[in-house]
């Protein structure tokens, strides 16, 4: 792959007190290139030299925050000429004390710091491209929700002499490292090219930039052109408080007709001290035959767990306010102070230039101008942040779960079936005779608020919790493709990247029983994806993993099988060991290597069955769907329904 014509190199770095390694591979010769500080080899002038091509990128993850400050701080070595008056010992001792002090969150910055801002080489890190700092995962992680071939850690104790048996080992460890970040960037195409167009339109450097902290810069540089302020002066502005008046928050024209409303919002304008952090604020009450919360979190609020179908006179509809946040700061000039109306003014354009570009489908520019708009929330609340002022928050949120509350009670009053209230919309069942009227009750709320609605409809509607649920559309009983099911939380049936691994055949299984009526037991013992069977854990550092009486790495993928045996995970609790069964029950297969497809062809060959290769505790898969099946549709059911 190239990037600007620059050739990618993926690279990954290793550090034990008596060995380091650095393993890279071209992604278009892919030559794997090794480079070793060891007693057995000092490769340290080749590797210095291949660093110092300037026609490359060095792609890493994580690299930004370890990788290149270790490989800065080997460079600075090289050029003082340590290599030449010190052992080779005493050089990866000193590299492995770096890594430690790298590593170790507890440490003074100031030590290490110039090895983190020295620019010896051009790099790309794929992690933080891809995650804010808050959401980030580990390598290992990523390759079990990207499905990769080969999760692998070193078992080691890091802290210890490597023996040099193992050095050959530790070396194709690094090198599974590198090339699963190397299918890592592949995936990440799309993103890349994003901030390419972005890099040459906003000349902002961003190809490591994740889309929160990419937003802000934008929008950050687009207020500096509008103001003429100084980067510097407005870095330095904040909109602090310490407590906050509700009553100065809430719109003075909200107002309810339900008495419980109209209490809640009277209970409300009484509370003058509301804490600015981020659980500052929350009520919950009795809406509508649901429970409802409101608060900085959001509102959320539902009628519990079932299927939701409606009668042949009814419509089951989901009314979703267009951009709620962005549009509360526009429509209602809910800016941060310290900012003026000048931020309104960028930030309504940046979303007047989002629009055009959406409807005239340059979807570049769409999605460059979407996270300029939608990075602002989070970061009102970051006292780190420029744009810091929490009494706007609770203006955006309050204020935007009051106005939904609003269109509900309406809905509710003209007769309709609360579902659920959520974030920025609501779930509800509208006889049809009553659909205009309904629509008229959402146009008048369009009126008075100044926001705007869109509502999706469905023929069925399916909810374990809140945030748990698929729908079906009018589109699916058209098309029947899955993809026209809306899917959230334990429904959905892709995986995404960094979020974990959990067996996607249940969900599957689920969804096409009620959609379709394939019998549980049939779908899942058709499947022939052993990755659709696949779950994963992953342990803290105080837990040792065990597995067949053997110590296994901390990040495991596998499967319920019928003669596995079960995964423990323990810990030293006063001299004793505490142990914890992974999964209570049941015996597993670890299947941390997938077999490839020659592999499987060839076992097929053989005369071997899916099942006979793998062993798979179907019973276990069929166990798990019937229990939320026996919550979705509520009766009495046996095994023999599926």
């Amino acid at each position: 792959m190239k990037i600007k014509d620059l050739t990618c190199i993926v690279f990954d770095i290793e550090v034990l007190k008596n060995i380091f390694t650095c393993t890279c591979k071209d992604t278009e010769s892919k030559v794997i290139q090794t480079f070793e500080i060891s007693a057995r080899r000092v490769d340290i002038e080749d590797m210095i030299n291949y660093f110092s091509n300037k026609s490359v990128y060095f792609v890493g993850y994580n690299n930004i925050h370890y990788d290149n400050p270790v490989i800065n701080y080997i460079i600075e070595l090289w050029n003082k000429g340590y290599f030449n008056r010190f052992s080779t010992r005493q050089l990866t001792e000193s590299i492995f004390r770096i890594s430690q002090l790298i590593i170790d969150k507890d440490s003074d910055f100031e030590r290490w710091k110039q090895y983190k801002y020295a620019n010896n080489f051009k790099s790309i890190d794929l992690l933080t491209m891809l995650y804010s700092k808050a959401l980030r995962v580990s390598l290992k992680e990523m390759q079990v929700t990207m499905q990769y071939k080969n999760v692998e850690e070193f078992v080691v104790d890091w802290h210890q002499d490597l023996p040099e048996k193992d050095m050959d080992n530790l070396i194709s460890y690094n090198i599974n490292d590198v090339e699963s970040t190397e299918e890592l960037l592949y995936r990440c195409k799309g993103d890349l090219d994003l901030r390419l167009a972005i890099e040459e339109e906003y000349k902002i450097p961003c190809l490591s930039l994740d889309g929160v902290n990419l937003g802000m810069k934008i929008l950050q540089q687009e207020y500096i052109k509008y103001t003429g302020i100084s980067k510097e002066v407005l870095e330095s502005l904040r909109s602090p408080c310490d407590r906050i008046d509700l009553e100065k928050v809430i719109f003075p024209w909200i107002e309810f007709e339900t008495p419980i409303l109209q209490t809640v919002l009277k209970e409300m304008k009484q509370i003058h001290n509301v804490s600015p952090g981020r659980k500052g604020y929350e009520r919950s009450f009795v809406f509508a035959n649901m429970n409802v919360t409101i608060g900085v979190g959001g509102i959320h609020g539902d009628c519990g767990v079932g299927p939701i179908i409606p009668k042949t006179d009814e419509l089951l509809l989901d009314s979703d306010v267009n951009s709620l946040y962005p549009s509360m700061i526009i429509e209602h000039n809910l800016y941060p102070p310290h900012l003026g109306i000048e931020f309104k003014e960028v930030y309504s354009n940046i979303r007047t230039e989002r629009l055009k570009a959406k409807r005239n489908k340059i979807k570049t520019k769409d999605k460059t101008l979407k996270l300029a708009l939608n990075g602002l929330s989070g970061n009102l609340q970051n006292e780190h942040s420029w744009c810091y002022s929490p009494f706007t928050v609770l203006q955006i949120r309050i204020n935007g779960q009051l106005l939904l509350l609003m269109l509900t009670e309406k809905l509710y009053k003209l007769g309709c079936k609360i579902h659920q209230i959520n974030t920025d919309g609501v779930l509800y069942t509208c006889k049809k005779d009553k659909y205009e009227e309904a629509k008229q009750i959402m146009t008048e709320w369009e009126k008075l608020t100044s926001l705007t609605l869109e509502t999706e409809e469905f023929t069925k509607f399916y909810q374990l919790a809140i945030n748990d649920y698929f729908g079906v559309t009018p589109e699916y009983e058209k098309t029947k493709n899955l993809d026209d099911i809306k899917k959230k939380g334990f429904f959905l049936t892709d995986i995404v990247l960094g979020k974990g691994l959990t067996p996607k055949i249940i969900p599957e299984a689920i969804i096409n029983y009620f959609v379709n009526g394939t019998s549980v037991e049939e779908y899942i013992k058709d499947c022939r994806d052993i990755r659709k069977f696949l779950q994963a854990e992953k342990t803290g550092k105080q837990w040792t993993v065990e597995y067949n009486e053997k110590t296994q790495q901390r990040t495991n993928r596998f499967y319920v099988s019928n003669n596995g045996y079960y995964l423990w995970k323990w810990k030293d609790d006063q001299g004793k060991k505490q142990y914890q069964n992974m999964l209570k029950g049941y015996g597993v297969t670890l299947h941390n290597t997938l077999y490839s497809d020659e592999d499987l062809q060839w076992k097929y060959s053989q005369g071997e069955t899916f099942q006979s290769i793998y062993d798979i505790n179907y019973q276990y898969y069929i166990t798990q769907c019937v229990k939320v099946i026996e919550q979705l549709k509520p009766r009495q059911l046996s095994l023999f329904d599926f």
